[in-house]
């Protein structure tokens, strides 16, 4: 059984849905935007599933970092053995007896479901999937029962919505309200061990890890957490407040390129009053020249974004979306014309020609 085709035609559930029925064994390929995906496949089980470009808080040794499993100093030790000896991780770890075969396995359990997570969340992309046998180790390696993926696949795509909404992606950190809680406020045993981990300092990567609960499980108990008053945000962690700042530099950067802009269009505006004193040239209208310097204000947010995402955008809202112009900016763009042409683009502005003609 081979199936290839676009995510918009046939979601991710619908695949694994007929692979696990027919009880099929391949390797499932999924290209989004920013990731490639591969879904290893065995009896309709999933066994394994591996990301690309895979980010350092998903890494496997990460997770077992963070779970308290194993120490920094006997992980560089695996590592290091399984380069020499060309083994996997896991099979080192368990070797050495750093840890128990059941324990890893159930670390790589949280693991892998994190990252079928981010595939139900996807909306457009490619997929094929190329039926075959497909080789694991059992003792190093989680097997998921496909009918269990949907359902938290499910349950995921449809709660995301509201808990990003409330607390965003996982950048927040947060820390205990102060107060008394009576019988009636008593938490079921998950939501309190996540709440007991909960310092004002660990980031929700951290706790899922301790709490042994995957990512989406610890942003829900959290929301559920704010809602009844018993924890509060504190603060940003570094990766966000590093965005902040790249959001200040970008709009310094977008002013002191659009005050430029300002500048040279005064001198071009001084020279054509000169023009128009000694022969007679016709200056434009004031509303004119503001749209001048709004299409320039455009230009340079389309740079920035090119410099930052490595092309321009598909469509001008998204320097609104980035916060690279703001609301004040949206009449310009409903009435400009925008097109992507290769690796630069086209902008033009009904009725706006350069200053001087």
């Amino acid at each position: 059984m081979g199936l290839k085709g676009s995510l918009r035609d046939f979601g991710i559930s619908e695949i694994l849905q007929l692979i696990g029925l027919q009880r099929r064994s391949g390797v499932l390929e999924v290209r989004g935007e920013e990731a490639h995906f591969r879904v290893m496949i065995s009896g309709g089980k999933i066994v394994g599933v591996e990301k690309e470009p895979e980010l350092k808080s998903e890494g496997l040794s990460e997770y077992l970092v963070r779970a308290k499993m194993i120490s920094g100093e006997k992980l560089k030790l695996a590592q290091q053995k399984s380069k020499s000896e060309l083994k996997p991780l896991e099979a080192v770890l368990v070797e050495l007896g750093f840890i128990a075969s059941e324990e890893l396995k159930s670390v790589i359990s949280l693991r892998n479901i994190d990252l079928l997570n981010q595939l139900f969340l996807l909306k457009d992309g490619e997929y094929e999937f190329e039926a075959g046998s497909v080789s694991y180790h059992p003792n190093y390696s989680a097997e998921l029962e496909t009918e269990q993926v949907l359902m938290d696949g499910y349950r995921v795509r449809d709660e995301s919505g509201l808990i990003f909404k409330e607390i965003g992606e996982g950048g927040i950190i947060f820390q205990k309200k102060p107060g008394e809680f009576g019988a009636d406020q008593q938490l079921d045993p998950i939501a309190n061990k996540v709440y007991r981990l909960v310092n004002g300092e660990r980031g929700i990567d951290e706790i899922a890890g301790l709490a042994r609960l995957t990512r989406f499980d610890t942003l829900k108990i959290l929301v559920e957490l704010k809602n009844k008053d018993r924890i509060e945000p504190k603060t940003l962690l570094k990766r966000e407040l590093g965005i902040r700042s790249k959001i200040i530099d970008r709009a310094i950067f977008i002013q002191v390129g659009f005050w430029l802009g300002m500048v040279i269009f005064l001198g071009l505006l001084a020279l054509g009053m000169f023009q128009y004193q000694t022969a007679g040239f016709i200056l434009k209208k004031p509303g004119q020249e503001t749209g001048f310097w709004k299409e320039e204000m455009v230009r340079q947010a389309l740079e920035v974004y090119r410099l930052e995402r490595g092309g321009y955008p598909e469509q001008l809202g998204e320097l609104l979306e980035v916060e690279l112009l703001g609301e004040r900016d949206l009449q310009f763009l409903q009435n400009s014309q925008y097109y992507k042409q290769g690796g630069g683009y086209k902008l033009v502005s009904p009725g706006l020609k350069p200053p001087g003609l």
